[in-house]
C-alpha cells in the first residue's frame, strides 16, 4: 500500500479549544490543503484529547502530531509529548486507533495509574518504519505491561515511571519482541534478576535498566547479543564477576556504576575495537589495572573507576589512554600512592576527578593539561595556597576545592585567605569546609556566567554581595555555617534560574519581605529535566526522610532553612503555597505572628516541620501533613497551642484562623518567583538540597556528590 504520511499540527487539534467554553475538542480540517483523517478516527482523536488537561500544551511545539494515511484516512502516527494532564483509562479513545504505527506519549503528567492492557491491541505498531513506543515520564504504575501483539516493536520506552515486579519470562510478553532494538527501562523499580531470556532477543542495540532493583549477575546469555553498542546496568543491585561483554565488538558505552561487581577488570576490556564509554563507579572491584600487550590502540574516551577498590600502581597503565577526556578516580582505595606525574601523557583531558585520594599537595602536573575544563580536588588533605596559575587554564570552568586545608591563593591577598574576584569568571566554583576569611567579592560583572557557587562553612564575614544580581545563570548559591551579617537577600528575585539557595547558621536578621510588602515566598510547582546538574556536591547528610528514601527524585523536591539566623516579622501566607514542598525548618529565629499558616496542613509532600525557639501565638493548624510532628518542632514558642503540644486551646478564645490569599493573585504578587527553592540546612536539619528529576538518580543510603555524565545518566 502506498502511504503519505500527512501531519496535522498539533495546533489543528486543540484549535477549538480556544473558540468553545466548554474546551471540547473537535478535529478541524481543511481539505484543501491536505487529506483529512477518516472520520470515524478524527472522531476518537477528538475524544482522546477530551479525556485529558491539554491546557499546558505547546501549540507551537513542531514535535507534537498527527499523522494519517492518505488513501484509507486512518491514523498512523500520534506523537502527544509534554502536553496531557490526567489519567490515562483503560477505555480510553485512544485504543480505537487501531492502525497506529507510531506513538509517542512521552513526559505526559498521567494521574499515577497502571498501563492498561488494551495497547495490547494496537498490534499494528511497526518500529521497523522508524516508529515506536514511548511512555517514558510518566506517573505510570503497575507491573511489565503485556505487549504481546506488538510484535514488531523495534523501540520500546517505559523509563521513569514507577513500574515494578520481575521480568520473568513466564509472566512477561517482553522475550516475545523480536524485531526489539532498542529497550528503555530505567528509572523504575523492577526488582528481579535479569532473564537469561535476554538473549533471546539478538537484535538489540541499546539496552538501558538503569535504577531499577535488578539483583543477581548478568547473565552470559548478554554476550548473544552481538549487536548491542550501548549497556547501561547503573544503579541496581547486581553481583558477580564483570559481565562477558568482551566478544561484543560494536560496544560503544559500558555503564555498571553503583552496583556490587567484584573481582578484576579484563584485560581486553581496554582495547575492545568500539569501547569509548566506561563508567565502573562505586563497585567492588579489585586488582590491579593491566593494559593488554596488544598492538590495538584503546578507543576508551571517557572511564569512571571511583569508588573501587584496585591495587597496584593503577595510574601508570591508566596513563596509555592517550585518547581519554573524561578521568575518574575518585575515593579509590588503592594500596599504593597515586602518581601524578603520569598524568602527563594525558594532553586531551577535559574533566578529571581526583576527590578523595589522599594528594596533600596540589598537583602542580595539572599546569600542562591547558584543556581542562574541570577539575575536582575536594575531600584531600592539601595544605597552603591555591596557586594562580590554576585561574590562568584556558578553559577551565569548574573547580572543586572542598574539604581541604587551604589558607589562601597565591596572588589574591592570601594573608587574609580572602576569595579572588577572578571567580566570577568562572561558572562552577566550590570552596566548601576551608578556612577562607573576610567577604565574598562584589566583583560579578554584567557578563558574568557563574551557575554554582559554593563557599559554606568558611569564615566569611561582611554581606552577600549585591553584585551577585548579574549573575543571571545561577542555579546554586551556597554560603551556609558562615558569620554573613546581612538583611534577607530578598533582592535574589532577580535570578531567573535559581534553583538552590542556603543560608543556615549565619546572622541573617529583618523581614523575610522587602518594604511594602506583605510578600513571601513563591514557587512553581514543575516538572523540569535537568541537562545537567552534575556540578553539585553536597556531603552525606542524615536522611531522615521517608520521603526521599528512593532511588530518585522525581518531581521537584524542595526544603526551606533559615535556622540560627534573627529572622523576624510573620511566616508569609504564601508559604503554604509552595506544592513541592517537603521540610520546612524556621527554627531558632525571631518570627512573630498569630497563627502559623493554615497552608503548610494541605501540602502533600510536606514531611518535616521545625518552627521552634520563634514567638509565635495562636493554634497549631491541624492538617494532615501537621499530625505525626513531633512536640520538639513547636515548643519554644510561648504563645503557641494545640496538638502536638501539651498546651491545649480548648476553652480559650483561639485566635482567628488565617484565610489563605487568593491564589491566582498571590501569584501575581509574590516576591520570589523561583522554579525551586531549596534553602539551606542548619544544625539539626536533615536536608538542604532540592533538586528535580534530572539530576539524576540517588543511592537510597545517601546523597552523594554527582560528577559528570558517568556518575548518571537519565535515559
Amino acid at each position: 500500500m502506498s502511504e503519505s504520511l500527512m501531519r496535522l499540527h498539533f495546533l489543528s487539534l486543540i484549535l477549538l479549544c480556544c473558540v468553545f467554553p466548554s474546551r471540547s475538542f473537535d478535529l478541524p480540517i481543511d481539505n484543501s490543503s491536505y487529506v483529512a483523517c477518516g472520520p470515524h478516527q478524527s472522531q476518537a482523536l477528538a475524544d482522546f484529547m477530551n479525556e485529558f488537561d491539554s491546557s499546558q500544551c505547546n501549540l507551537t511545539d513542531p514535535y507534537n502530531g498527527v499523522w494519517c494515511d492518505n488513501s484509507t484516512g486512518v491514523v498512523t502516527m500520534l506523537r502527544l509529548r509534554d502536553c496531557l494532564s490526567g489519567t490515562l483509562m483503560p477505555n480510553s479513545s485512544l485504543f480505537r486507533l487501531h492502525h497506529l504505527r507510531y506513538l509517542n506519549l512521552r513526559h505526559n503528567n498521567f494521574i499515577p495509574s497502571s498501563l492498561p492492557w488494551e495497547f495490547g491491541n494496537l498490534s499494528r505498531l511497526d518500529l521497523s518504519l522508524l516508529s515506536h513506543l514511548s511512555l517514558s515520564r510518566n506517573e505510570l504504575t503497575g507491573s511489565f505491561p503485556l505487549v504481546r501483539n506488538l510484535t514488531k516493536l523495534s523501540f520500546l520506552s517505559l523509563s521513569n515511571n514507577h513500574f515494578y515486579g520481575t521480568l520473568n519470562p513466564n509472566s512477561t510478553s517482553l522475550f516475545e519482541l523480536h524485531h526489539l532494538r532498542y529497550l528503555y527501562l530505567s528509572y523504575n523499580n523492577f526488582n528481579s534478576s535479569i532473564p537469561s531470556e535476554i538473549g533471546i532477543l539478538n537484535r538489540l542495540e541499546v539496552i538501558s535498566l538503569s535504577s531499577n532493583d535488578f539483583s543477581g549477575q548478568v547473565p552470559p546469555t548478554i554476550s548473544n547479543l552481538t549487536s548491542l553498542t550501548e549497556l547501561y546496568l547503573e544503579d541496581n543491585h547486581l553481583t558477580g564477576s564483570f559481565p562477558p561483554v568482551q566478544n561484543l565488538t560494536l560496544l560503544s558505552v559500558l555503564y555498571l556504576t553503583g552496583n556490587h561487581f567484584s573481582g578484576t577488570i579484563p584485560s581486553s576490556l581496554f582495547t575492545m575495537p568500539s569501547l569509548s564509554i566506561l563508567g565502573l563507579r562505586e563497585n567492588d572491584l579489585t586488582g590491579s589495572i593491566e593494559f593488554p600487550n596488544s598492538s590495538t590502540p584503546s578507543r576508551l574516551e571517557k572511564m569512571y573507576l571511583g569508588n573501587n577498590h584496585f591495587e597496584g600502581k593503577i595510574i601508570e597503565p591508566i596513563s596509555n589512554l592517550i585518547n581519554l577526556t573524561h578521568l575518574d578516580l575518585s575515593f579509590l582505595n588503592t594500596s599504593y600512592p597515586i602518581d601524578l606525574n603520569l598524568f602527563s601523557s594525558l594532553k586531551s583531558l577535559l574533566h578529571l576527578d581526583l576527590s578523595g585520594c589522599g594528594i596533600t599537595e596540589f598537583p602542580n602536573i595539572l599546569k600542562i593539561l591547558e584543556k581542562l575544563v574541570f577539575i575536582d580536588l575536594s575531600d584531600n588533605i592539601i595544605k597552603g595556597e591555591v596557586p594562580e596559575w590554576l585561574w590562568k587554564l584556558p578553559r577551565l570552568n569548574t573547580v572543586f576545592l572542598s574539604n581541604n586545608s587551604f589558607n589562601g591563593f597565591q596572588g589574591y591577598n592570601s594573608l587574609t585567605g580572602s576569595i579572588p574576584q577572578c571567580l566570577s569568571n568562572l561558572m562552577f566554583v566550590n570552596l566548601r569546609k576551608n578556612n577562607l576569611e573576610g567577604s565574598i567579592p562584589d566583583a560579578f560583572h554584567i557578563s558574568s556566567s557563574l551557575r554554582s557557587l559554593d563557599v559554606g562553612h568558611n569564615l566569611l564575614t561582611g554581606k552577600l554581595p549585591r553584585s551577585l544580581q548579574n549573575c543571571s545563570s545561577l542555579e546554586f548559591l551556597v554560603a551556609d555555617h558562615n558569620t554573613i551579617k546581612d538583611t534577607f537577600p530578598f533582592w535574589l528575585k532577580a535570578l531567573p534560574n535559581l534553583q538552590v539557595l542556603i543560608l543556615s547558621s549565619n546572622k541573617f536578621y529583618g523581614s523575610i519581605s522587602p518594604p511594602g510588602h506583605d510578600g513571601g515566598l513563591y514557587m512553581v510547582y514543575t516538572k523540569r529535566t535537568y541537562g545537567i546538574l552534575s556540578y553539585i556536591h553536597i556531603e552525606t547528610i542524615d536522611l531522615q526522610y521517608k520521603a526521599l528514601r528512593q532511588r530518585r527524585v522525581l518531581i521537584s523536591y524542595a526544603t526551606i532553612d533559615f535556622s540560627g539566623n534573627k529572622i523576624e516579622g510573620q511566616i508569609p501566607e504564601s508559604i503554604g503555597l509552595l506544592k513541592a514542598l517537603i521540610a520546612l525548618n524556621l527554627s531558632n529565629n525571631a518570627f512573630t505572628g498569630r497563627t502559623i499558616p493554615n497552608g503548610l496542613g494541605t501540602l502533600s509532600f510536606l514531611e518535616y516541620i521545625n518552627v521552634s525557639h520563634n514567638q509565635l501565638k495562636g493554634e497549631i493548624p491541624q492538617g494532615t501533613q501537621i499530625i505525626g510532628q513531633t512536640q520538639s518542632s513547636f515548643e519554644g514558642n510561648a504563645g503557641l497551642c494545640g496538638l502536638p503540644l501539651q498546651e491545649s486551646c480548648f476553652g480559650a478564645i483561639a485566635p482567628p484562623r488565617q484565610q489563605p490569599p487568593e491564589e491566582g493573585k498571590e501569584e501575581e504578587e509574590q516576591v520570589l518567583s523561583w522554579k525551586g527553592v531549596g534553602i539551606g540546612y542548619g544544625p539539626g536539619v536533615l536536608l538542604g538540597l532540592a533538586i528535580a528529576q534530572a539530576i539524576g538518580s540517588y543511592k537510597p543510603e545517601r546523597l552523594v556528590k554527582i560528577i559528570g555524565p558517568g556518575k548518571r545518566r537519565n535515559r
